[in-house]
């Protein structure tokens, strides 16, 4: 049987071992991300766990060892203050043993008392049995909130493990396991996977991809399968790449990897095994094949990789609140447990409740530790998401028309043998539009009296160098406020991260959003399965994106979000919560693509619901009118209607309504329907029709009285929309998209809650059905979509839009949108993402003496030493602002690009870009920003730094600003300048304002 002392040992083991698991120690060969952040401070937190914790637990009993030893030494020195005592003590130090029985017996209860605590004061100490029980407590406290990765929060009370949610007293609560957190996973996790073995560098790299079409999961699974290509070893670096690809299996595949009555992913891998041990040279093979437990080291990190998609990632919002809270609650509910106590008397000896007390702060005082620690990884993690990323690319497009009426036909007459010989561009064109532009001849339509009438095709800047966007930009916005002659934007980016960098300029903008988000499919793995949290994720995923959405909203505006029934009644009490149940205006039913299936137990899925919420009661709602076909054609009906009315002038006569009766129209529109022939008066007498001058009485039998009088029945009738919408399709298919909402669908969206000019976003854009309609009803719009289909559906629809596309709802709506009054402008940008930044984190090396700094380590570590990261900001890299470079993962490959730092800072200061204007001067390039920022005249000057002649720079800068007269001046780097601000620190600040 094992000793206390080697219990104790056990658990101390127990615990650092369950540390080591939530610090993801079996992940400290992996060098990408969050694993590569934690790796590089691998040993500060091995000493943290292995001595500076436990040397903390020793130190805190001891600590309080000595407290409750001055406490009782108080206690003894009360008692020999005592008369009795007194003499007994001076009688023990004579050797009087005749005095000293005496006393002993006349003060008999002081003196025992007294040499009761003396003894316990040299026998004071912590018992082993409490040194374990508070081990088997932090073992105990973070086991039950840390699950893979993250920590959930679900709270537990009591020895049954009931659970507990947070109430305040609400009718009804929507409570969710991830309330809480944020929810980060995007397209591809694993878009880079790299671990170590010794000298050598291991990467995982997919070539080919396909990529999902849609906004849920395609119907076939994807696996991952070794590419033909199978590996490369670079020997300088001493590097192996591995290639894959994500994709469907072939009918062969599929029989191949088949386990049982699935195909199965670990099937595929054994074959990647196979195949790797057959080609990989035995010198590296040593290396990867060697065997860790049951796996070697190549299979345990495959098996890794390729299960990873199917996990979903979180970070808490606020850990240390999340953890200090229920740690009250645990000690509380867990550890002081009074039932157990048997509170003794004075009889020499410390009773129970004093020892637990003193074990319950030792508890709290080590676990606080542990907290902070945890709370510092967690909150660095949190800052990389919050943080507004940069912009890495910004392009536009722009039609030829609009090139003229915006820049002016100089200008584009200027431009046209750059376009004409930029072979990308013509190509784009004769895939896009099927036109083969040889010559000028091919741009225009014709000559008129005003000039060329040049086609709508439209111009991608991506296709052209720098010079020749700046040239644009600038001709463009020079006699017009550019933002204000955009059509709209797109951006590339997983959305939560998109609708966090637009939110300072677009706060309280946004009139209308529409939103079809993935569902919540009970047969697919969408979602987190881990410990049954799938629902709970997909609320958090919600949660997260559209609470940022009522942010953009503005106060007459309104938002529609479409769902199945897989997830509908978690969306109506998740839009209940974040707009107000107040603001609910309708469920509405559209009709969906429904597959007939015998099979099923149930009716088959026909409809959808459509969740209309407004931001508040002041909100823009416009009636909406279908017409309706009637059986026969058009025809002439009597124009009265059962009711009481007063007599009317008809063809200039004022005819009485039959008795209990009255006319269907009114006086005004009885006049109308005379000018357009749509009332007539019959006589009842000969038939004879009067439809147009002043009656006077039938011509052909002079009957005056006897008339009946008709109007034009249309062949259709109008009827006010409700919310029954099944009478148009959900869905359809015209860009080969599996979830590609109908045009039509969205024409009821936007036109019921707009109008034109006002803005609307989507940001579960798919098939970009919202900014496709959006722009032919004359909106502006937004929308975000982080799938590469933004490259091969969305950014093409969007440029056959502009053009003039045929179909969807095109030709309902001829006198709005037509090849006569298409044409555009919009920009698009692509956006840093989280695992970006986690990438372009760097650590340097800190001061010796910030060690000196109560709780560096525990608190400081990570914020101090990563502060000068690129994705940060590093202020000296930006003092040349045109080439500050960032590492992203793009098609699944590391790459080096320039930042956009430009638009980052227009975006993050909130400006309304009204000019941009460009020029070569004292060695460099300038950029100049006007603009208005919460109503003052802004310029931004950018320029590099680097050996520059600042008496000139102040000429260039007073000279390019003067007529705009600038209320603020930004300028980056220093200048002489009088009264400017600098753009780095304010950069840098705007970057991690503290999300709404």
């Amino acid at each position: 049987m094992a000793s206390k002392t080697e219990m104790s040992n056990e658990l101390r083991e127990d615990l650092k071992e369950k540390l080591r698991e939530i610090f993801q120690f079996e992940n400290e060969d992996l060098d990408f991300g969050i694993y590569r952040i934690m790796n590089y401070k691998r040993r500060e937190i091995e000493k943290f766990i292995e001595e500076d914790l436990i040397t903390e637990i020793k130190n805190q009993l001891d600590l309080l060892s000595k407290e409750e030893k001055k406490g009782l030494e108080e206690q003894l020195k009360e008692l020999s203050s005592r008369n009795g005592v007194k003499k007994y003590l001076e009688a023990l130090k004579s050797g009087d043993k005749d005095r000293e029985e005496i006393y002993r017996v006349d003060f008999a209860e002081d003196i025992e008392k007294y040499e009761n605590l003396k003894r316990q004061i040299e026998t004071v100490k912590i018992s082993e049995d409490l040194e374990r029980e508070i081990y088997n407590h932090l073992i105990n406290f973070f086991s039950r909130y840390y699950d893979k990765g993250d920590f959930i929060s679900k709270r537990r009370y009591g020895k049954n493990e009931k659970y507990m949610v947070p109430y305040n007293g609400e009718e009804v609560l929507l409570y969710w396991a991830n309330k809480d957190q944020y929810y980060i996973k995007t397209t591809e996790y694993f878009r880079k996977y790299t671990f170590r073995v010794g000298a050598l560098t291991v990467n995982f790299r997919v070539l080919e991809a396909e990529e999902e079409k849609g906004n849920v999961k395609s119907e076939e699974k994807k696996f991952f399968v070794l590419n033909k290509r199978v590996f490369d070893f670079d020997n300088e670096n001493n590097e192996l790449d591995i290639y894959f690809e994500y994709r469907t299996l072939s009918e062969d595949e599929k029989k191949k990897y088949k386990h049982g009555n699935t195909v199965s992913q670990d099937k595929a891998n054994e074959e990647t095994i196979k195949i790797l041990r057959e080609r990989i040279p035995e010198k590296i093979g040593e290396l990867i094949f060697r065997k860790e437990g049951d796996k070697t080291l190549i299979e345990r990190h495959l098996y890794r990789y390729t299960r990873r998609n199917t996990r979903d990632y979180f970070i808490h919002k606020d850990l240390k609140e999340f953890l200090e809270r229920e740690l009250d609650f645990y000690i509380k509910n867990e550890f002081l447990n009074l039932e157990d106590l048997q509170i003794l008397d004075d009889g020499g000896y410390f009773d129970k409740l004093k020892i637990y007390i003193i074990g319950l702060k030792a508890f709290r005082s080590i676990a606080l530790t542990i907290i902070k620690f945890l709370a510092q990884i967690e909150n660095f993690q949190k800052k990389v998401w919050e943080k507004k990323k940069f912009v890495i690319d910004t392009n536009y497009v722009i039609t030829l028309d609009k090139i003229k009426e915006y820049g002016g036909e100089k200008f584009l007459e200027s431009i046209l043998d750059d376009i004409l010989k930029n072979e990308e561009q013509l190509n784009e064109w004769k895939e896009l539009f099927e036109i083969d532009v040889r010559n000028e001849n091919d741009l225009v339509v014709n000559n008129t009296l005003e000039g060329k009438k040049w086609k709508t095709l439209p111009v991608d800047t991506k296709y052209f160098d720098e010079d020749f966007k700046w040239r644009l930009l600038s001709s463009l916005s020079e006699n017009n406020d550019l933002d204000d002659i955009l059509d709209g934007i797109l951006i590339k980016s997983e959305n939560w991260q998109a609708l966090n960098l637009l939110l300072n300029k677009y706060y309280e903008k946004v009139q209308t959003i529409y939103i079809d988000p993935p569902f919540n499919k009970e047969q697919e793995a969408d979602y987190l399965y881990k410990v049954d949290y799938k629902d709970a994720t997909w609320i958090t995923m919600l949660e997260n994106r559209i609470r940022l959405g009522r942010d953009l909203s503005n106060e007459k505006g309104s938002i529609f979000v479409r769902c199945d029934y897989n997830g509908n009644m978690y969306v109506r009490m998740l839009l209940n919560e974040i707009f107000g149940r107040k603001n609910f205006r309708n469920e509405i039913i559209v009709s969906r693509i429904s597959k007939q299936d015998s099979r099923v137990r149930r009716f088959n899925t026909a409809s959808d619901s459509l969740y209309l919420y407004s931001k508040s009661d002041n909100f823009l709602f416009n009636l909406l009118f279908k017409r309706l076909p009637r059986a026969k054609g058009a025809r002439w009906h009597a124009m009265d209607s059962q009711g009481q009315g007063n007599p009317l002038y008809i063809f200039g006569y004022l005819f009485d309504p039959p008795k209990g009766r009255h006319w269907t129209y009114g006086q005004k529109k009885i006049k109308q329907m005379e000018k357009e022939g749509k009332i007539r008066l019959k006589c009842k007498k000969c038939n004879h029709i009067h439809s147009s001058g002043i009656w006077k009485g039938c011509p052909n039998c002079g009957n005056k009285d006897y008339v009946k009088i008709e109007y034009l029945l249309p062949p259709t009738k109008v009827k006010q929309i409700d919310s029954n919408w099944t009478d148009i399709s959900g869905y359809t298919s015209n860009w080969d998209f599996q979830t590609e909402n109908s045009e039509v669908l969205l024409k009821r969206v936007i036109e019921s809650t707009s109008n034109e000019g006002d803005l609307v976003l989507d940001f579960f854009l798919g098939s970009g059905t919202t900014t496709a309609v959006a722009h032919k009803l004359g909106r502006k719009w937004i929308g975000v979509e982080m799938g590469d289909h933004f490259w091969t559906v969305v950014l093409p629809r969007m440029k056959k839009v502009l053009a003039y596309d045929r179909s969807g709802i095109s030709n309902d709506i001829k006198e709005k949108y037509n090849p006569e009054t298409a044409g555009g402008f919009f920009k698009y940008h692509v956006l840093e993402q989280y695992e970006d930044a986690l990438e372009n984190i760097e650590f340097e090396e800190p001061q010796k003496t910030l060690y000196d700094v109560p709780n560096y380590f525990v608190n400081y570590m990570l914020e101090w030493e990563t502060r000068n990261s690129s994705t940060f900001l590093n202020l000296e890299e930006l003092r040349d602002p045109f080439n500050y470079k960032l590492k992203i993962m793009d098609n699944y490959q590391p790459k080096l690009v320039n930042v956009d730092t430009v638009e980052t800072f227009n975006y993050l200061l909130g400006l309304h870009v009204k000019t941009y204007k460009t020029l070569e001067d004292n060695g460099r390039k300038y950029v100049f920003v006007f603009g208005e920022n919460e109503r003052k005249r802004t310029a931004i000057i950018w320029r590099s730094t680097e050996n520059i002649d600042f008496e000139k720079d102040k000429r260039i800068i007073e000279d390019n600003i003067g007529d705009f007269g600038p209320d603020e001046i930004y300028i980056n780097g220093e200048a002489l300048v009088e009264n400017f601000r600098l753009v780095e620190h304010l950069f840098k600040s705007l970057m991690f304002e503290e999300v709404r």
